[in-house]
């Protein structure tokens, strides 16, 4: 529910300034989560958005982390304080003082990262709850995303997996690269609340003669059926579809030996 009301604000704002539209998402999932469980339940939330090819900014409420490497990958620098006692207000304990679904009196953690990181890692504490001189070697030594991102679950595997431990990492200018294609599909984000399905209006208008509009009633009909397909497909990209021409997304399942990846 957290995922689903804040991409679905984070489009709606899209006009807005990065900052603002940050703060406006953040807020609306909150109010979207609270409604529901009344302060019984809620999430965390990291966010990393990405204006351009330079400015990037984090919203953060909770005590998920995101990490930052330097283009080199010789420097970890953490982005994020965690939302607890201890971080937030020089406390002992790690209570959360706020989280996704708390209501009103929400603040959420808004900033621009600053220039020159080139990588980054979005983690949740059962991913780096371990030592922090630990965490940072294993994280230097990996050089790349996909090998820290093992590394990382592997040695929290080895720990005992007190909770859950869940890693999305990129890298900027591999991202960039990606999104940059002319001909390239748009995602479909999906959440266990529901989905959300992006969808390219094409920017120039055709020249050549077309067939007769359809009616309304005609219309409406054969846009529910598109949706109808559309919230029909599978999470699995098909083996036909060309590789470069996909978005993915892989989720990882570490029960038992055999992990499930979509």
């Amino acid at each position: 529910m957290s995922i689903a009301a804040f991409f679905s604000a984070l489009i709606s704002a899209s006009e807005l300034e990065p900052q603002r539209k940050l703060h406006i998402a953040t807020n609306i999932a909150n109010e979207t989560v609270y409604r529901t469980w009344q302060g019984r339940g809620g999430a965390t939330l990291s966010a990393v958005l990405i204006e351009g090819s330079q400015s990037i900014f984090v919203s953060n409420v909770g005590d998920s982390r995101v990490y930052a490497l330097d283009a080199e990958w010789s420097k970890l620098s953490r982005v994020t304080v965690d939302d607890n006692l201890k971080e937030a207000f020089g406390g002992a304990d790690r209570g959360l003082v706020q989280f996704i679904g708390i209501g009103k009196s929400l603040v959420p953690n808004v900033q621009q990262v600053s220039a020159g990181l080139n990588s980054f890692l979005v983690t949740s504490d059962g991913a780096h709850y371990f030592d922090d001189k630990i965490f940072e070697k294993l994280l230097l030594s990996a050089t790349e995303p996909l090998r820290a991102t093992d590394r990382l679950l592997a040695l929290a595997r080895w720990l005992g997996g007190p909770d859950n431990a869940s890693v999305a990492a990129f890298t900027v200018s591999h991202l960039l690269n990606k999104l940059n294609r002319v001909n390239r599909s748009l995602p479909t984000v999906w959440s266990g609340y529901s989905q959300l399905h992006l969808q390219r209006t094409p920017s120039k208008v055709s020249t050549v003669d077309s067939p007769p509009s359809q009616s309304t009633d005609e219309q409406v009909r054969s846009q529910a059926t598109k949706q109808k397909i559309a919230n029909k497909r599978k999470s699995r990209t098909s083996k036909k579809s060309e590789q470069g021409d996909q978005l993915e997304i892989k989720i990882s399942s570490d029960e038992g030996e055999d992990a499930a990846d979509s």
